[in-house]
């Protein structure tokens, strides 16, 4: 059985606080208290004290204890209430209680969030019941009468709930601040703040925190405006933070900054000013700030923010149980009793939504990253394609730490390390891939072969045909040379002028005989033709290799073919030469 006597009680109001029990059970005689027709009596702020009573008759068809009493409680829930005093008379004896926070938590006869009185009766007895209330807080008095079971099983409920509340904010907060600590994003710290500040604040209007603190009576009866301002002030700065005011809104960025100033100011005011001007100040602070940020997160939204879409819906539902909250308050509209309620699980529908966004912001902030990444990558193509036609220095340094800038600096890498004219690669690239080969060979004790190849009388036909002939002629040597070889790891160079290098790594001497006649016959055998004007080109070629012996001795390899090229030109050009270095490998010399 549960039944709610808020309105089915008498009520005398006592604005000098000067009665008693017995002064009250005069003026009860005398007929000065009032009925009260409220379900939830709800007298707003007020100085004076309140007195009220009742009668129960317990008429209980099955009687829940084994004695021969039965146990009933007799709550007021509302746990920011200053002083509840408790008169139980019976059979010429008063039972008294006194409770509040302005006493110390462990004095309750329960250790509960509620002011919670036990009274027993028994069958047919009828219990004379006195409450005297007074507190600076907005009066809020739901008075409920419960058998054990009833108590019981509402507690249970209460405390799931409670439960659920705390594990969903809790859960949010530590989720959130492993991801701080991973990203260290300064969002995520004040979505954490923000977490666990607007919990202490709803778990305080429920009296949940009082226990945290039971020997502090002081900070117990601000603890409620307390962590309203800190709330305030930390989710200012989460909204300041998430809709990025400093860039896209800066009057308002300014504006928050200023109404942070004032909560702190009004943080420290609260230990020395009146309760009922902070409760004051809370409410307008709070409803002002509300109002100011779902202000600024639609304008964000207007401007296609759209992680502000979910700030928006959080905030509205924030200010939704602000306003509520304040309104109820100061008794404009009724309902204050589930005012507490309300806040908390408007926050906790904030604050993931709130959880929510901060995904979508990441999202948002990696698609601008990857859109900015795309657009710079855009111009440093053109860039590139610019300088190549105007043949600019090619060799620029990009730096930058995103996936399509090195693809853009791997391309710019190609670029530099090819020969314009002929397609080969080029001498740089060369200086670097016979080093790593020549290691290679050293490293595996593999022979590796070089090819140096020059264009016979190439001055001379550059001096009849022109340069521009000579440049063609260079072009169709490019051309000759990559259909020769066939092996994915040789390796043709342009290495200057006319003349070209050949790279054959883990070849031996026949096979590299082989490719340098092979060579010298698609020279002998082409005919180049250019406009009107046509010739037959020959070539010499050096040929040197060697198994290494040494780890950096690429640069003998290079002169040592270069000395047989001297030899091909030396004995009538059109003609192959080769030779090497004798080691304890199997190469011959040749």
């Amino acid at each position: 059985m549960s039944l709610n006597l808020s309105g089915q009680v008498l009520m005398l109001e006592d604005p000098a606080d000067d009665l008693d029990l017995d002064s009250a059970k005069v003026a009860l005689a005398d007929g000065r208290f009032q009925p009260v027709t409220e379900d939830h009596l709800q007298l707003g702020y007020s100085n004076s004290t309140y007195w009220f009573h009742f009668q129960i008759r317990n008429g209980l068809l099955e009687h829940t204890a084994n004695n021969e009493e039965d146990r009933f409680y007799l709550t007021v829930n509302y746990p920011l209430l200053d002083n509840v005093e408790f008169f139980h008379i019976r059979d010429g004896e008063t039972q008294t209680m006194v409770t509040g926070d302005i006493y110390l938590f462990s004095q309750r006869y329960f250790s509960l969030n509620t002011y919670v009185f036990p009274l027993a009766l028994q069958p047919g007895e009828t219990g004379d019941i006195y409450i005297r209330i007074f507190s600076t807080s907005s009066l809020l008095i739901p008075i409920k009468l419960q058998t054990e079971q009833a108590f019981i099983d509402e507690r249970f409920a209460l405390d799931t709930l409670d439960g659920i509340y705390i594990g969903i904010t809790i859960g949010l907060g530590i989720y959130n601040l492993f991801l701080w600590l991973g990203v260290r994003s300064r969002v995520y710290g004040l979505y954490v703040l923000m977490v666990f500040s607007i919990m202490s604040f709803n778990t305080s209007i429920t009296g949940f925190t009082f226990r945290f603190w039971p020997e502090s009576l002081f900070f117990q009866q601000i603890t409620v405006y307390f962590f309203s301002f800190t709330s305030g002030i930390v989710v200012i700065l989460f909204g300041m933070e998430y809709l990025k005011t400093r860039e896209s809104l800066p009057t308002f960025h300014r504006l928050f900054q200023f109404l942070i100033a004032i909560c702190v100011v009004f943080l420290v005011l609260l230990f020395f000013m009146p309760i009922t001007l902070s409760a004051k100040l809370t409410a307008g602070i709070t409803v002002v700030s509300a109002i100011m940020l779902i202000v600024a997160a639609v304008i964000r939204l207007m401007h296609g923010y759209r992680p502000a879409i979910y700030y928006s819906l959080g905030q509205g539902a924030v200010i939704v149980s602000v306003l509520f909250t304040a309104l109820t308050s100061q008794k404009v509209i009724p309902l204050y009793h589930i005012a507490p309620e309300v806040m908390k699980w408007c926050s906790a529908f904030e604050l993931i939504l709130f959880s929510i966004g901060l995904a979508d912001l990441v999202n948002n902030e990696r698609r601008l990253r990857e859109q900015a990444q795309l657009e710079s990558a855009d111009a440093q193509s053109a860039l590139l394609e610019t300088q190549i036609k105007l043949n600019q220095d090619l060799d620029v340094l990009v730096t930058q730490r995103t996936q399509e800038l090195e693809q853009a600096n791997h391309l710019l890498r190609e670029i530099n390390t090819h020969d314009e004219l002929t397609g080969l690669r080029n001498r740089r690239y060369l200086n670097e891939a016979l080093t790593n080969e020549y290691r290679r060979a050293f490293r595996d004790k593999t022979p590796i072969l070089v090819l140096m190849i020059d264009i016979d009388y190439f001055k001379q036909l550059n001096d009849t045909y022109g340069h521009q002939f000579g440049d063609h002629c260079l072009v169709e040597a490019g051309h000759l040379l990559t259909g020769c070889i066939r092996r994915p790891p040789d390796i043709a160079v342009r290495y200057g002028g006319e003349e070209f290098v050949i790279v054959l790594p883990n070849t031996d001497v026949t096979g590299a005989i082989v490719v340098a006649e092979k060579i010298r016959h698609a020279f002998e055998q082409a005919n180049i033709q250019y406009g009107e004007q046509s010739t037959a080109l020959t070539i010499s070629v050096g040929v040197a290799g060697e198994v290494p012996s040494a780890r950096d001795e690429h640069e003998s390899l290079l002169r040592m073919a270069d000395d047989f090229l001297y030899q091909a030109k030396s004995k009538g050009r059109n003609r192959v030469e080769a030779g090497g270095h004798e080691t304890g490998s199997s190469l011959k010399v040749f």
